[in-house]
Protein backbone atom coordinates (compact mmCIF):
# COMPACT_ATOMS: atom_id res chain seq x y z
CA UNK A 1 0.00 0.00 0.00
CA UNK A 2 2.29 2.35 1.01
CA UNK A 3 4.96 1.85 -1.96
CA UNK A 4 1.95 2.61 -4.42
CA UNK A 5 0.98 5.33 -2.71
CA UNK A 6 4.35 7.06 -3.49
CA UNK A 7 5.12 5.35 -6.69
CA UNK A 8 1.53 6.94 -7.26
CA UNK A 9 0.82 4.09 -9.77
CA UNK A 10 -2.80 3.30 -8.45
CA UNK A 11 -5.76 3.05 -11.00
CA UNK A 12 -8.04 4.98 -8.68
CA UNK A 13 -10.85 5.11 -11.19
CA UNK A 14 -11.28 1.23 -10.82
CA UNK A 15 -11.81 1.94 -6.95
CA UNK A 16 -14.81 3.23 -5.15
CA UNK A 17 -14.26 2.29 -1.26
CA UNK A 18 -11.04 1.79 1.00
CA UNK A 19 -11.43 -0.46 3.80
CA UNK A 20 -7.69 -0.50 6.00
CA UNK A 21 -7.37 -2.37 8.89
CA UNK A 22 -5.69 -0.05 11.19
CA UNK A 23 -3.15 -2.29 13.28
CA UNK A 24 -0.03 -3.29 11.05
CA UNK A 25 -1.34 -1.30 8.33
CA UNK A 26 -2.17 1.81 8.88
CA UNK A 27 -0.11 1.51 12.25
CA UNK A 28 2.83 0.38 12.91
CA UNK A 29 2.80 -2.82 15.12
CA UNK A 30 5.33 -1.73 17.47
CA UNK A 31 3.05 -0.39 20.42
CA UNK A 32 1.26 -3.72 20.87
CA UNK A 33 4.05 -5.92 20.51
CA UNK A 34 6.01 -3.90 22.94
CA UNK A 35 3.14 -3.77 25.50
CA UNK A 36 2.32 -7.37 25.23
CA UNK A 37 5.61 -8.77 24.84
CA UNK A 38 7.46 -6.40 27.34
CA UNK A 39 4.91 -3.95 29.09
CA UNK A 40 2.26 -6.03 30.42
CA UNK A 41 4.35 -8.62 31.90
CA UNK A 42 6.20 -6.31 33.80
CA UNK A 43 3.27 -4.56 34.91
CA UNK A 44 2.12 -8.14 35.72
CA UNK A 45 5.87 -9.18 37.21
CA UNK A 46 5.22 -6.52 39.92
CA UNK A 47 2.04 -7.57 40.91
CA UNK A 48 2.22 -10.76 41.50
CA UNK A 49 6.32 -10.56 42.95
CA UNK A 50 7.57 -12.33 39.58
CA UNK A 51 10.35 -11.77 37.68
CA UNK A 52 9.94 -10.18 34.24
CA UNK A 53 10.69 -13.89 32.59
CA UNK A 54 7.87 -15.83 34.97
CA UNK A 55 5.76 -13.07 34.47
CA UNK A 56 6.55 -13.54 30.64
CA UNK A 57 5.96 -17.43 30.36
CA UNK A 58 2.84 -17.44 32.56
CA UNK A 59 0.99 -14.16 29.97
CA UNK A 60 2.25 -16.02 27.10
CA UNK A 61 0.41 -18.95 28.04
CA UNK A 62 -2.73 -17.25 28.62
CA UNK A 63 -2.44 -15.00 25.54
CA UNK A 64 -1.45 -18.21 23.02
CA UNK A 65 -4.60 -19.79 24.70
CA UNK A 66 -7.08 -17.48 23.14
CA UNK A 67 -4.99 -16.46 19.55
CA UNK A 68 -7.59 -16.48 16.63
CA UNK A 69 -10.77 -16.77 18.83
CA UNK A 70 -12.57 -13.71 19.72
CA UNK A 71 -11.44 -12.78 23.15
CA UNK A 72 -8.03 -11.86 21.64
CA UNK A 73 -9.78 -8.85 21.04
CA UNK A 74 -11.91 -8.12 23.71
CA UNK A 75 -10.34 -5.56 26.51
CA UNK A 76 -12.82 -6.25 28.63
CA UNK A 77 -12.05 -10.01 28.36
CA UNK A 78 -7.62 -9.37 28.88
CA UNK A 79 -9.10 -6.65 32.03
CA UNK A 80 -11.11 -9.69 33.60
CA UNK A 81 -8.34 -11.89 33.45
CA UNK A 82 -5.00 -9.89 34.56
CA UNK A 83 -6.94 -8.26 36.54
CA UNK A 84 -5.19 -4.49 35.50
CA UNK A 85 -7.18 -1.63 33.64
CA UNK A 86 -5.53 -2.51 30.41
CA UNK A 87 -6.95 0.71 28.70
CA UNK A 88 -5.09 2.88 31.56
CA UNK A 89 -2.33 0.83 31.08
CA UNK A 90 -1.78 1.25 27.30
CA UNK A 91 -2.15 4.90 27.58
CA UNK A 92 1.37 4.88 29.44
CA UNK A 93 3.21 3.74 26.45
CA UNK A 94 0.87 5.61 23.43
CA UNK A 95 3.86 7.77 22.84
CA UNK A 96 5.25 4.44 20.88
CA UNK A 97 1.75 4.30 18.71
CA UNK A 98 3.07 4.98 15.17
CA UNK A 99 1.57 5.94 11.84
CA UNK A 100 3.65 3.86 9.12
CA UNK A 101 5.40 5.78 6.93
CA UNK A 102 3.34 7.01 3.94
CA UNK A 103 0.05 5.79 5.31
CA UNK A 104 -1.31 9.67 5.63
CA UNK A 105 0.24 10.40 1.52
CA UNK A 106 -1.83 7.07 0.68
CA UNK A 107 -5.02 8.56 2.59
CA UNK A 108 -4.56 11.98 0.84
CA UNK A 109 -4.30 10.76 -2.30
CA UNK A 110 -7.46 8.48 -2.02
CA UNK A 111 -9.27 11.67 -0.42
CA UNK A 112 -7.88 13.61 -3.22
CA UNK A 113 -9.86 11.37 -5.84
CA UNK A 114 -12.66 11.12 -3.26
CA UNK A 115 -12.82 7.93 -2.41
CA UNK A 116 -15.03 6.20 0.59
CA UNK A 117 -12.65 5.40 3.04
CA UNK A 118 -13.31 3.14 6.13
CA UNK A 119 -11.45 2.09 8.84
CA UNK A 120 -12.10 -1.38 9.64
CA UNK A 121 -10.68 -3.05 12.86
CA UNK A 122 -11.63 -5.57 15.21
CA UNK A 123 -10.03 -3.33 17.79
CA UNK A 124 -11.73 -2.70 20.88
CA UNK A 125 -13.71 0.71 21.00
CA UNK A 126 -11.08 2.42 23.97
CA UNK A 127 -8.12 1.24 22.21
CA UNK A 128 -9.60 2.56 18.84
CA UNK A 129 -10.24 5.98 20.27
CA UNK A 130 -6.67 6.52 22.14
CA UNK A 131 -4.83 4.93 18.57
CA UNK A 132 -6.67 7.72 16.41
CA UNK A 133 -6.28 10.33 19.12
CA UNK A 134 -2.70 9.74 19.25
CA UNK A 135 -2.16 8.75 15.20
CA UNK A 136 -3.85 11.91 14.57
CA UNK A 137 -5.20 10.61 11.17
CA UNK A 138 -8.74 10.72 11.46
CA UNK A 139 -9.09 14.25 9.50
CA UNK A 140 -8.91 11.97 6.28
CA UNK A 141 -11.65 9.53 6.79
Amino acid sequence: MAQLGVENNIDWSSIHTVLLDMDGTLLDLHFDLHFWMEHMPLIFANKHNLTHQQSKDKIYLILRAQEGKLHWYCLDYWQKVFKLNIAELKEGVAHLIQIHPLVLDFLAQAKQHKKRIYLVTNAHRKIVQLKIRIANFITVF
